[in-house]
């Protein structure tokens, strides 16, 4: 693996403007941890030379590395505070900014305004990995954002089951090529599935935490450029405009999800989207445990606590098969409802006891799995 290193504390002299500057700390502070464990992991590396300046932070799970053109004065590399310097550059008024630095300062300098920030010695930041070659795979950025957005919602977060923190990226061959997310707390699964550009023969399937897949997708905020995929010395990289993204992987066996999806074949409904979000929405507010009736014509969303009262709303739909009563956990099946893209939502069922199905409309691209839960009589 190529790494950047960066080197002692060397003179360091930029000029660039101030926004875009400011741009490119915000985006390199999303892979500033919270809670830091080592006083180098509060800090930004900067790095200037050949006209550009890469800007880099690490959790050592994650780690972010934004670059923009500046005017270099002077080479050099140092590591400070993230925090104050990004509070520094967001509170700034427009035009250009200087960075300068010496032995012990990195000082901001902006109309008539000088901030000094103590420095950090670059040489004990840890190395971060810089994207090598071109053989890598494309998307939509917006595409990869939602199918992030609908796959994490089902992840768990109970550390001591490593795999289910994290998020299965996984090749599809066929007449196109493309990826599937799938995620799962055991109690609920969530797949969606997204075409690419380039070959995914060569792609090794892997589990990438949750954490840096929401990261990547906060990065990417909705733009529709495209984003750039790759495997590198056993970890994941993304690259989106001038920003790369690094993480390490989660070793283990992924379950075997194929097993869990169910068939489906007793009762198909196709329900309106948002009416059926909105009603579920009311009853939640009095409990998660939710009773559905599913009739021929109209699907009934009970509540019923003892200590606050009860509710019951039917929402018309479309019924093939039999009709039952089924409990789930109301926010969770309202989750997998408002990941559908489109209109009208189909939900299949096999027996009360078995898990649901919701699917997107007439597509096979979005699956979301959730068990139910025992109803009381």
């Amino acid at each position: 693996m190529c790494f950047l290193l960066p080197g002692g504390n060397e003179r360091m002299i930029i000029t660039c403007e101030k926004n875009k500057l400011n741009s490119a700390v915000q985006a390199a502070l999303r892979g500033i941890s919270g809670k830091v464990t080592m006083p180098i992991l509060s800090g930004l590396l900067f790095t200037a030379e050949n006209g550009r300046v890469a800007i880099s932070s690490t959790d050592l799970e994650i780690s972010v590395r934004a670059e923009l053109d500046a005017e270099i004065s002077e080479s050099g590399s140092t590591v400070v505070s993230g925090r104050l310097v990004g509070d520094i550059l967001k509170n700034l008024p427009g035009g250009d900014a200087q960075i300068e630095t010496d032995e012990k300062f990195l000082t901001i300098k902006s109309s008539g305004g000088e901030y000094r920030i103590r420095e950090m010695m670059p040489e004990d930041f840890p190395r971060i990995p810089k994207w090598e070659g071109e053989s890598f795979l494309k998307a939509p950025g917006g595409e990869f954002m939602v199918a992030v957005q609908q796959a994490s919602k089902a992840s768990s977060s109970d550390e001591k089951r490593p795999v289910l923190t994290g998020m299965l990226v996984e090749k599809k061959t066929g007449e196109s090529s493309s990826l599937k997310l799938v995620a799962t707390d055991s109690y609920r699964l969530a797949s969606k599935e997204i075409d690419v550009v380039g070959s995914v023969s060569e792609w090794e399937n892997c589990i990438v935490p949750v954490k840096t897949m929401n990261e990547v997708a906060r990065l990417i905020g909705g733009i529709d450029a495209e984003i750039e995929i790759k495997m590198q010395e056993k970890q994941i990289l993304f690259r989106l405009g001038e920003l790369v993204v690094a993480s390490r992987l989660i070793e283990g066996q992924f379950p075997n999800y194929s097993l869990l999806i169910p068939k489906g074949e007793k009762t198909r409904v196709t329900a309106p989207k948002e009416e059926l979000a909105a009603a579920l929405k009311r009853a939640l507010i009095f409990g998660h445990k939710i009773r559905v009736g599913i009739y021929s014509d109209h699907l009934r969303v009970m509540t019923e606590t003892p200590d606050k009262g009860d509710s019951k709303e039917d929402v018309p739909v479309e019924t093939i098969g039999e009709e039952m009563e089924i409990g789930f956990n109301g926010a969770y099946l309202l989750e997998g409802i408002i990941g559908a893209e489109s209109e009208n939502v189909d939900i299949r069922f096999d027996d009360p006891q078995k898990p649901a199905l919701v699917k997107t409309e007439n597509s096979e691209k979005y699956n979301y799995v959730l068990m139910p839960v025992r109803l009381g009589q």
